[in-house]
């Protein structure tokens, strides 16, 4: 492999992630939801219990950025908050019933269109698309310090 395939390669990964993003932002539309927010109620799905600074780990984005989206979660009644017997200021969070309700048409309608965008792509593809991006994250995630 060259400089210049591994460059497509991350190029490839980069428009795939904002053509993923718009995708989720347009069919979720309807839900009053963005890909944010879905990815916030992934990570408490269906029943985990995470604070802000968990979440923001995980998806590894800022702070800010989690508690602006678990804001707008908590107004709309989808997250729950409740106290953290380990940290008086950083509340664990949860799927409300509604929140539970919601993530799970979110997921159902997505895997029919996952089925659907992948009918096409050969079993092996997909095996070895998946081993060679985990392999990537796993190398970034241990090269990359985290707040």
């Amino acid at each position: 492999m060259t400089p210049n395939d591994a460059y497509k390669v991350t190029w490839l990964i980069r428009r795939l992630f904002r053509a993923m993003t718009e995708l989720a932002d347009t069919h979720l539309k309807d839900s009053g939801l963005t890909a944010a927010d879905r990815a916030v109620m992934e990570f408490l799905y269906p029943d985990q219990a995470l604070t802000v600074p968990d979440i923001a780990r995980r998806y590894q984005v800022t702070r800010q950025h989690v508690q602006v989206t678990v804001n707008g979660l908590l107004q709309s009644g989808l997250l729950r908050s409740e106290d953290n017997p380990r940290h008086k200021r950083s509340p664990l969070l949860r799927l409300s019933s509604a929140g539970r309700e919601t993530f799970a048409g979110i997921r159902d309608n997505e895997s029919r269109l996952l089925d659907e965008w992948f009918s096409k792509v050969e079993i092996a593809d997909i095996a070895t698309t998946k081993r060679t991006l985990e392999t990537l994250l796993d190398r970034l995630q241990k090269d990359t310090p985290h707040a």
